[in-house]
C-alpha cells in the first residue's frame, strides 16, 4: 500500500497515519458536487443562470489541512458566465414545481447517487432542496430547474469544476435530469468538453492513457430523446472515461469545463430543462489514480505525529521484548 504523507508529517515519516488515509481506489469514498436549485444571472427568470454556489458538495472540510477552495470545499463549481470565455448560461430558471424533482443525481439503474447521501456545501447533512414543492428548514427557497430555449445562445449552457485540493481528481460521471418541454422544444442533447482559452478559463482534463488533455469540443454525450413532455424526461449518468476511452483526471489546481448543447427545436421559444446537475469521482494521490484518498480525512499535523510516534513506540517495545 502506498504511503501518503504531507508537510511536517512527511518529514517525520508518519507511517501509521499514511496507511490509515491511503487506500486502494476501489475502496475510496466517492465525492459528489451538484446543484439542485439555480441562481439567475439577472433580475428575471429569463436572464440565464449564473451560479457559483453548488447546493451539495461532499468535499466540505471544516478543519482543512493543506490547500482548499472557497467555502472550505476541495471542489468548487460554477455555471454560466464564470464557467468559460463564452459564458453560455441557457435561458434561465424554470420554477414550476412539477418539473424534475427526482431523489437522485443521475440515473436510477445503478450509477445514480441519492441526493440525501451527499452533504450540503456547508457540511450539513444531505437533503433535497425544494423537493415536491417544499423547502426544508434552513434551505434555499423554492424549486427550480435550468431552462433552455431555441435561440443559439439560449440552447447552450456551460459549467466548470476546479480542483482546489493537493490531490488528483478522477472525473467519473456527469449526472443530470433532462426534460423535453413539448413537441416543439429542443429534443437532442449533446455535452462537449471545453479546453478553455489558455488564460482565465483554461482547463486541463487529462487522459490517463496518453497524459494529454481532451481535445477541445470533443463530445462525451449525444442523444435524442423520444417523445415529449413527461415521456421525454430522462435521468442520466454519463461515464466520461468510457466516452473518451480512458480514465480522466485533473491535477491539483486544474479545472475542467463542459457545455450542454440542445438542438432539434421546432417553434421559436419552446423550452427544455435540466436539473440535478452533478459531477462524481474520487481523489487520488498520484496521476496513476491507483491510490485513493479523502482530503477531509487527512489529519492535522499534531494528530498524525501522535499516531506515528505511538506506532514507533510499539515497534521499539516489540524489539525490546524480542
Amino acid at each position: 500500500m502506498k504511503i501518503v504523507t504531507r508537510g511536517l508529517c512527511a518529514s517525520l515519516g508518519v507511517l501509521g497515519a499514511g496507511m490509515l488515509l491511503a487506500v486502494p481506489a476501489s475502496a475510496t469514498t466517492q465525492q459528489v458536487l451538484g446543484w439542485q436549485v439555480y441562481t439567475n444571472a439577472g433580475g428575471t427568470n429569463n436572464s440565464g443562470i449564473s451560479d457559483a454556489t453548488p447546493d451539495s458538495n461532499s468535499t466540505y472540510d471544516a478543519t482543512p489541512f493543506g490547500t482548499i477552495g472557497t467555502g472550505n470545499t476541495y471542489l468548487n463549481g460554477v455555471i454560466g458566465p464564470g464557467a468559460s470565455d463564452g459564458g453560455r448560461k441557457g435561458r434561465g430558471q424554470q420554477t414550476n414545481k412539477a418539473f424534475l424533482n427526482g431523489p437522485e443525481f443521475g440515473d436510477d439503474t445503478g450509477n445514480g447517487v441519492p441526493i440525501v447521501d451527499v452533504t450540503l456545501a456547508n457540511g450539513d447533512p444531505g437533503q433535497r432542496i425544494g423537493a415536491n414543492g417544499t423547502t426544508p428548514a434552513g434551505a434555499p427557497n423554492g424549486t427550480s430547474s435550468w431552462k433552455f430555449s431555441t435561440s443559439t445562445n439560449e440552447r447552450q449552457g456551460d459549467f466548470r469544476i476546479t480542483n482546489n485540493s493537493d490531490y488528483y481528481f478522477k472525473l467519473e460521471f456527469i449526472h443530470f435530469d433532462a426534460r423535453v418541454g413539448n413537441a416543439n422544444s429542443p429534443d437532442t442533447l449533446q455535452i462537449i468538453y471545453l479546453a478553455g482559452d489558455g488564460t482565465a478559463y483554461d482547463n486541463n482534463l487529462t487522459k490517463k492513457t496518453t497524459g494529454a488533455e481532451l481535445v477541445d469540443n470533443v463530445s462525451v454525450y449525444n442523444e435524442t430523446y423520444a417523445g415529449f413532455g413527461a415521456s421525454g424526461t430522462q435521468n442520466k449518468s454519463v461515464n466520461v472515461g468510457a466516452a473518451v476511452s480512458s480514465q480522466v483526471y485533473v491535477a491539483p489546481g486544474d479545472s475542467f469545463g463542459f457545455r450542454f448543447i440542445w438542438s432539434g427545436q421546432g417553434t421559436a421559444g419552446a423550452e427544455s430543462q435540466l436539473d440535478n446537475l452533478a459531477v462524481e469521482g474520487y481523489f487520488a494521490t498520484t496521476a496513476g489514480l491507483g491510490t485513493g484518498i479523502n482530503p477531509a480525512q487527512v489529519p492535522e499535523p499534531t494528530t498524525a505525529i501522535l499516531v506515528g510516534l505511538g506506532l514507533l513506540g510499539l515497534g521499539v517495545a516489540g524489539k525490546r521484548r524480542a
